[in-house]
């Protein structure tokens, strides 16, 4: 925090308040839109995030939907940071590039509207606000969800491509083994019949990027999220490398892959899932509801 406060030290007109408790985050708000703000930079863990983005839509306390918000990385959510536009993991240089978009007058330029996640039946919360959930065989890997942000260029793809190697080789070799029954993942979407089986990755996301900064592609409807399954399967798994390498998950047209677009779904699951790239666990039933919520406006630097 001593570097973000002296980038904070060296602006103007700048409106910074550290919250300690979930109803700091009231009094902050309500600070920012009576003074008027233009934007609203945030950097914290999953619990700063979300309940950002709950007092934002339940408690109306921007009376406004229309400033945007900045997403600074701050190890868990640097996914989300990166969709966004951040090309390095310092939320200190993340916050210099904001202030200088907005002396070039800029920064309202390269606003982008995102819609929000609602997750209900998390154990101990209740349910949280995001915008890209991940459950399956893929979460064990735990570096991927802290993963550093680099500038982009070909040192960077080249590493990239490493990772998704290494990941893939490793997801085929366990998926030759024995599935074991509490693995397995109960998908309803859409309102459509329920499949259950044992998933490499099951992502739902608003973003267009996934991880490494593979894109999506898959063209999607403003109330709508992105859904991609792969199953745990040695075929499945290499086919889905095979996009990633190429950096775009369109085109998922074999066996034990899907994408598609969706407005909700029901996920009865026992093992952890991640939400923005933090770690959490459904409620002892073990069924979650995901729904497509209302859209905020986000600052896309790049």
């Amino acid at each position: 925090m001593d570097k973000i406060r002296a980038v904070i030290s060296e602006g103007t007109g700048i409106f910074h308040y550290e919250v300690e408790k979930h109803k700091d985050i009231a009094e902050a708000l309500g600070r920012f839109s009576q003074v008027d703000v233009d934007v609203i930079a945030i950097l914290g863990d999953r619990a700063l995030t979300s309940a950002t983005f709950e007092h934002i839509l339940e408690k109306d306390l921007l009376k406004s939907k229309d400033i945007p918000l900045a997403i600074l990385p701050a190890g868990d959510n640097n996914i989300v940071a990166e969709n966004f536009g951040a090309n390095r993991s310092e939320p200190h240089k993340a916050l210099e590039d904001l202030l200088k978009f907005h002396r070039q007058g800029r920064l309202l330029n390269t606003i982008t509207e995102c819609p929000l996640l609602k997750l209900e039946g998390v154990r101990g919360i209740g349910y949280l606000y995001g915008l890209f959930f991940c459950a399956g065989k893929i979460i064990k890997k735990k570096s991927l969800f802290k993963r550093k942000i680099s500038a982009r260029g070909l040192f960077s793809r080249f590493r990239n491509w490493l990772s998704i190697i290494r990941l893939v080789q490793a997801a085929y070799r366990r998926a030759m083994g024995k599935q074991r029954l509490e693995d397995a993942i109960r998908v309803n979407r859409n309102q459509r019949g329920a499949v259950v089986g044992s998933y490499f990755m099951l992502l739902i996301s608003t973003l267009d990027k996934a991880f490494w900064g593979v894109s999506i592609g898959q063209e999607k409807r403003q109330d709508r999220a992105h859904f991609i399954s792969v199953e745990n399967t040695p075929k499945a798994i290499l086919e889905t490398g095979k996009l990633m390498l190429r950096g775009n998950y369109d085109g998922i047209d074999h066996a034990g892959n899907i994408i598609a677009e969706i407005q909700h779904a029901r996920i009865v699951l026992k093992t952890p899932f991640v939400l923005d790239g933090s770690y959490y666990q459904a409620d002892d039933n073990g069924e979650l509801f995901v729904t497509v919520t209302d859209s905020l406006k986000f600052i896309q630097l790049g």
